[in-house]
């Protein structure tokens, strides 16, 4: 049991270093001005970003479910080396594609089993009430790591564009120790066979079968993809507000830093307000954050983004929790990948249109209508949560 008491701290630190992305600050100025890319190629770049976790996303996650958690952190520590490597001598598109699509099912077989690896561990320790508070910590290392790492990304990109790609190498080899060194829970095994009828009905519950699992799922990919769009936007949104290259990396610290913050007092605020009142309140910090930028022309009209990073920490361990209670353990990973998915699939769809419309329109117009769309979407969703809470309660 000792050894299993270990894995908490060791997905933190996995967490951590998974983070610590030192390009990323700067990847957008990268694409654009090394390899000559537009904003609707960049966007649809990370279309095809979200296309390789889409198509391994869930088939990674029902496979963890069988092979193991441990094993499938280790296999997407090795991809991840292998995608940075190709990022350090990508000079077009294709290339940056081809990096993209490693990441991705990198990405995919992480995605969902560490969160589920997190909880079997502390349900088998007796601690399972413990898991918002320890998400939260999980994050807050997380966005803490990026956000140190987005420091020094201007400078490095300065000194020389590719180094905070090869420093990405020696994160992910660490990232692979750390990985070795966790412990696989003893926790309730699939049956075996009977594959396809057990993925449809996972499909079912997810999309309708558990309303309020349902209701969770939408709610959590909503909010979620309203702090994702702005994140391929903001480096050249402040850069063309007038903020120099060197600044990027500050400010990318700063939205990465609240985001911290927010995820490590999520259990508190929830806690002492509610979790209705406390998504109701990220619901109109996206209203905030979208229509800040989409009304603001002057140099600091950045700083609304940090409205959108203030609700993605505080709504994510909050509605990861209220999901993991209703998800069995027997296919926890499948599920979670399931709704990463999902997400992924949204964005396939809208982040190229979005791009191609700011390279006809420019942001700000383009914010002001994405914004309108977001804040009814998450509210519709908000509504539906609250629905299905009112209808448990008169049960």
């Amino acid at each position: 049991m000792r050894a299993l008491d270990r894995n908490p701290r060791l997905l933190c630190a996995f967490h951590g270093l998974q983070m610590t992305l030192f390009p990323v600050a700067i990847i957008t100025l990268f694409w654009q001005r090394r390899l000559g890319m537009s904003m609707h190629e960049i966007l649809l770049l990370q279309g095809l970003f979200g296309l390789s976790v889409a198509l391994f996303e869930f088939p990674s996650g029902y496979l963890a479910d069988r092979l193991g958690y441990r094993r499938s952190l280790l296999i997407g520590s090795a991809l991840n080396v292998l995608g940075w490597g190709l990022y350090c001598m990508a000079d077009s598109f294709w290339w940056a594609a081809a990096a993209e699509a490693l990441l991705g099912v990198g990405i995919s077989l992480i995605s969902g089993t560490d969160a589920a690896l997190m909880f079997e561990s502390l349900k088998e320790t007796g601690d399972e009430a413990s898991f918002r508070r320890w998400d939260g910590r999980f994050r807050f290392f997380g966005q803490t790591s990026e956000g140190a790492a987005a420091l020094f990304a201007g400078l490095l990109y300065v000194f020389e564009p590719r180094l905070p790609f090869v420093l990405q190498l020696g994160v992910w080899t660490a990232a692979g120790v750390i990985a070795w060194r966790m412990v696989e829970p003893a926790r309730h095994l699939p049956e075996p066979g009977g594959h396809l009828r057990r993925i449809v009905r996972m499909l079912r519950t997810v999309l309708g079968g558990n309303p309020r699992l349902a209701a969770i799922v939408l709610l959590t990919v909503l909010l979620g993809m309203a702090s994702f769009v702005p994140v391929w936007l903001i480096p050249l949104y402040a850069s063309g507000a007038g903020v120099p290259d060197p600044w990027i990396g500050p400010m990318w610290a700063i939205a990465n830093f609240i985001v911290a913050i927010a995820s490590l007092t999520s259990d508190r605020v929830v806690g002492r307000f509610g979790l209705l009142p406390t998504l109701l309140a990220c619901v109109a910090l996206v209203a905030t954050g979208y229509f800040g930028l989409a009304l603001s022309f002057g140099t600091f009209g950045f700083a609304f983004y940090f409205c959108l990073n203030l609700q993605r920490g505080l709504c994510g361990p909050a509605l990861l929790h209220e999901e993991q209670k209703l998800l069995p353990s027997s296919d926890r990973a499948g599920f979670l990948s399931l709704r990463s998915l999902l997400f992924r699939a949204l964005f396939l769809v809208i982040g190229p249109l979005i791009g191609f419309q700011v390279d006809l329109h420019g942001q700000h117009p383009v914010l002001l209508v994405v914004g309108g769309a977001m804040t009814v979407a998450t509210l519709g969703a908000w509504l539906w949560l609250r629905r299905t809470q009112r209808a448990d309660t008169a049960g």
